[in-house]
């Protein structure tokens, strides 16, 4: 119990900082455009915080069920950070006013997919899996 908990508390904090690690290569000027201003720090990083950590949704339910499909796990958590730093990387939010929507849909996008291809492997996985349980339990039993 205490291991999945830490387990999912450092998932959490991973999902919501590569978009900044993705953004520092432009610069600090860039990974400051995702801090909130002055006045509003704190309300701004709860409200981008939760968005933020929508990813982490999937990766947690990997996390849990690892004992069952290990390489789910693994698959998800580098589908999570490619699709993070891909779209976290470019996206400019003094380029207009409507920038700063993906800041809400990407961490939607990014759980939803994450979500898609970790239900999709784990399910390939399981079936591997408790086929090849099936064919050594018949291989001992002759």
């Amino acid at each position: 119990m205490k291991k999945s908990f830490i387990g999912s508390v450092i998932i959490l904090v991973y999902v919501n900082l590569v978009p900044y690690a993705s953004r520092i290569w432009r610069g600090v000027e860039w990974v400051a455009q995702y801090l909130p201003d002055e006045g509003h720090r704190l309300s701004g990083l709860f409200f981008f915080g939760g968005f933020a950590s929508l990813p982490a949704i999937p990766l947690m339910v990997a996390f849990l069920l690892r004992n069952l499909i290990p390489v789910t796990l693994v698959v998800s958590v580098i589908v999570a950070t490619a699709l993070l730093a891909y779209w976290h990387y470019d996206c400019d939010l003094r380029s207009d006013a409507q920038a700063a929507i993906g800041l809400v849909v990407i961490p939607m996008y990014a759980a939803m997919i994450t979500g898609v291809v970790a239900g999709f492997t784990g399910l390939i996985e399981f079936l591997i899996r408790r086929n090849r349980r099936n064919v050594n339990n018949d291989v001992h039993s002759i």
